[in-house]
């Protein structure tokens, strides 16, 4: 209005608080209100977003074990960065998971034997479960280490062959890639109780694959004598073609703002509130090339960054209207 812009639709503001913990405020908007024509939510990247992997929850459970106790990760959509498992303490085996260990990518470990048990310590990378490739799992390196140590175990087998540090899904039969990114698997949060060790596992599939291919895909591969694994929920990708009209309204606006036309429309592993919405994708404010910590640490953006996100946002808004 300030810029004279004549409004021939309504353009609503929806504010939700509930993004992170299932959208339930999106659910209860979609009950109340009107569906919308079209929109986006400023929740990702530039220049922008059309395409949201589908999301795959997992768990995975010990069936025999001399694992005494296991605790780390702190929510199941991030790599558990920092973990402490407690063996009982064999021969020799602290020198050689020390020296194990010594060879890892961890940023700092710590191994205490007393009263007849092994105390190890770990701390990874942090990583958001839709890029686990950029952290490092605490509880999978110390399982592998485990493991070349020569210490012998049910569960941490049947974790380092079903899960693993690698992040493909490789494990369970779930390597897919399509044109529009990877398929990924990230451990979150591992933990002991009554004696099962337990694994959250956040998957996040590639836009093109259907949920009974994927069940299809692991049916054979959930279990075995070490241990097993059961699907919680698998919740269907987001997905408009890079021609579409709400797709070329917002890059447009993105391109013409900016001037950058080298980077192209995207998808994501991440999951917004676009996928509780109908019509409407994700569109900034991250710039392409720029590490802003999100679900890190001292999380940020800049001012600059802010406020030529404005400029886009008008544009964009223009856009839709004319749509």
């Amino acid at each position: 209005r300030d810029f004279g812009v004549k409004l021939n639709k309504r353009v609503r503001l929806i504010m939700g608080c509930n993004e992170e913990t299932g959208s339930k405020c999106m659910e209860h908007y979609n009950e109340v209100a009107e569906e919308l024509s079209c929109g986006f939510t400023p929740d990702a990247n530039f220049p922008c977003i059309h395409g949201e992997k589908g999301h795959m929850g997992m768990m995975a459970y010990s069936k025999n074990t001399k694992i005494i106790s296991a605790d780390g990760g702190f929510v199941s959509n991030a790599v558990c960065d920092s973990c402490t498992i407690v063996v009982p303490a064999e021969a020799g085996l602290k020198e050689k998971l020390e020296a194990s260990l010594s060879e890892t990518k961890l940023q700092e470990y710590k191994l205490t034997e007393e009263n007849g048990q092994l105390s190890i310590y770990a701390k990874g990378v942090p990583a958001h479960a839709s890029t686990p490739t950029l952290g490092v799992n605490a509880a999978g390196v110390t399982f592998e280490c485990l493991e070349k140590a020569g210490f012998e175990d049910d569960f941490v087998k049947f974790y380092n062959t079903h899960i693993g540090t690698s992040c493909d899904g490789s494990g369970i039969g779930l390597k897919f890639a399509d044109e529009y990114g990877d398929l990924t698997l990230c451990n979150g949060i591992i933990k002991t109780e009554n004696g099962v060790v337990s694994c959250t596992i956040d998957i996040r599939v590639p836009v093109t694959l259907k949920a009974y291919e994927i069940r299809k895909m692991c049916a054979d591969r959930l279990e075995d004598e070490n241990g097993r694994m059961e699907i919680l929920e698998i919740g269907d990708p987001l997905f408009f073609p890079r021609e579409s009209p709400l797709v070329n309204a917002l890059y447009k606006a993105y391109t013409d703002v900016t001037g950058d036309t080298e980077n192209k429309p995207i998808v994501i592993g991440g999951g917004t509130y676009a996928k509780s919405l109908k019509n409407i994708i994700a569109f900034g404010p991250e710039k392409m090339g720029i590490d802003y910590r999100i679900h890190s640490a001292d999380e940020y953006i800049l001012v600059s960054g802010m406020e030529e996100a404005v400029l886009i946002y008008m544009e964009a808004i223009k856009n839709l209207l004319a749509i």
